[in-house]
């Protein structure tokens, strides 16, 4: 089976509004703003185009444009920068009051507001994005950092309360680590890098950020931004080589926080990069594998709503989705049908169109995918849904799956795309054993309509997992909740006030309580004030 041609549009066919925005990046910012004369990479769309003919033969990704192809001798040109703007937390930045750092956060917040449409549509072209949710995703970001400036302020205030405990006051001050090394993922370029640069910044730290594989060219819009709002050497943004730039940045041990999402083989290889990993401070999102449980009482069309939606957003190229199902025998063969006959439903299109499936990140993501869905295949899984794994360049049908046994790679790998499998139980310990057993995490969902079943699960779901949805799917929001895994899914919790926690150190000022000492306490507080 093949997709049909029509699918895909010849460039003369996108709305205007939506045609690809070209940009050649020959800059970077390390200091201020430098020029790059040197190699630099394309960028190509996985948006697939007709030719001119109409033709799909040979391949036709748009080119996006390119960004420099820094290596580690800018990286580390950066990284000297930073460490001079910090001076040991004696640079302009971070001697600045709270105050005025969030004042400054806001004027850039600010700014960026005009580039709204072009960053969403950088978003969509780029990595394949649905336009709405690229919106989204840009409106997102810019509230989590509004609210993150107005959490800051008031934990601030809060912990330089005095406090008199057995003859001794103080208070406790919040002061910066140092260099934060923010690395962010190719399917939310935007919310997830900038959600740790914003609170590192804050908290009085020098940032430097190394541009999403996918997504990097919207960062070519943030430059000037950050040089302009942000004293010299403050941030850095390099673009090129994860390698070519990581390696070199954690080889020097002058990194102080490794702000990273990703794999964590990946994660693990640059740790060990680093000479002295026992000072460096880590908050790392990486991989999961989200278990729903769908009880015989679940109730039925929630279920299959956000089990569609857990499963199939943004392509399932999120952590948070779900990418594990496990229903009760009782149930199983309804909910397998209602499943397939939504995913018919799901006609695959565009980004700019209303569809729930667009083309996937990359090609060697999507070809990656095929193999996962053969291996199950292969191994006795069946198809449900009509033309599920159906795949064309980088369109590809979502595929419910049944049959799904320990033995295929699906049941134990982290899938990040549409493929959905189901695992029908007769216990409910066999579901449960897995979320126990698995390497990951980070989240499930559980589906009941007895409160008595619920806590039953909860209370034993909640020792494996980071977060136990109700009748809902796996998600990361809303911001103020904190978002963590155990195991292999995470290390260190995020949230608005929790990421604030993670790049700053508590710092106690105390003095014994003599009557003296009270005294000058006292004169010490006016003058802070």
């Amino acid at each position: 089976m093949t997709f049909d041609h029509i699918l895909f549009p010849s460039p003369d066919d996108i709305p205007q509004q939506y045609c690809p925005p070209f940009i050649d990046v020959r800059r970077y910012l390390s200091h201020d703003i430098r020029e790059w004369d040197g190699p630099v990479q394309e960028v190509f769309s996985p948006i697939p185009l007709k030719s001119e003919g109409g033709s799909l033969e040979p391949a036709q990704y748009p080119l996006l444009g390119a960004i420099p192809a820094l290596g580690g001798r800018e990286a580390l040109a950066a990284l000297d920068a930073a460490h001079a703007a910090y001076d040991h937390g004696d640079g302009a930045w971070p001697s600045l009051s709270l105050e005025e750092r969030a004042r400054r956060v806001r004027h850039f917040v600010a700014a960026l507001h005009p580039l709204r449409d072009r960053i969403a549509l950088h978003i969509m072209w780029e990595v394949g994005k649905v336009y709405s949710e690229a919106l989204n995703e840009f409106d997102r970001t810019l509230e989590y950092t509004v609210e993150t400036i107005d959490a800051a302020l008031a934990l601030d205030k809060r912990e330089r309360r005095d406090t008199s405990l057995q003859q001794v006051v103080g208070r406790v001050d919040l002061l910066p680590v140092g260099v934060v090394l923010c690395v962010g993922p190719y399917n939310y370029p935007f919310y997830e890098t900038l959600t740790n640069a914003i609170p590192a910044l804050l908290m009085g730290n020098s940032v430097i950020i190394k541009t999403p594989p996918r997504g990097a060219l919207l960062y070519a819009h943030l430059l000037s931004l950050f040089a302009e709002h942000f004293p010299k050497g403050t941030v850095g943004l390099l673009f090129g080589n994860s390698e070519d730039l990581l390696v070199p940045l954690m080889g020097s041990g002058r990194i102080d926080v490794f702000a990273f999402i990703g794999s964590s083989a990946v994660a693990d290889a640059l740790i060990a990069r680093h000479p002295a990993p026992h000072r460096l401070h880590m908050v790392l999102g990486l991989e999961a594998k989200n278990a729903a449980i769908i009880q015989p009482d679940a109730p039925m069309d929630i279920t299959i709503e956000e089990c569609i939606k857990g499963t199939l957003a943004f392509n399932g190229q999120r952590c948070a989705a779900i990418k594990m199902i496990f229903v009760h025998e009782h149930i199983a063969e309804e909910i397998m049908q209602r499943m397939a006959s939504a995913l018919d439903d799901a006609t695959p299109g565009m980004p700019w169109e209303d569809v729930r499936c667009t083309p996937l990140s990359s090609p060697e993501h999507a070809a990656w995918l095929s193999g996962l869905l053969d291996d199950a295949l292969q191994k006795g899984a069946v198809i449900r849904n009509t033309r599920g794994g159906e795949r064309l360049m980088t369109m590809m049908h979502p595929a419910l799956l049944s049959g799904v046994t320990q033995d295929m790679r699906i049941y134990a790998e982290e899938q990040f795309g549409p493929i959905i499998p189901v695992v029908v139980y007769r216990e409910l310990p066999e579901a449960l054993n897995y979320i126990k057993h698995t390497r990951y995490g980070q989240q499930c969902s559980v589906f009941s309509s007895s409160p008595e079943e619920l806590s039953r699960i909860i209370a034993t779901a909640a020792r494996y997992v980071g977060r136990v949805n109700i009748n809902g799917k796996c998600q990361r929001g809303p911001d103020h909740f904190p978002f963590t895994g155990k195991r292999d899914s995470a290390l260190g919790t995020v949230s608005i006030e929790e990421a604030l926690r993670r790049f700053c150190i508590s710092t106690v000022i105390a003095t014994p309580e003599y009557p003296e000492n009270t005294a000058l306490w006292s004169k010490l507080l006016r003058r802070d004030k």
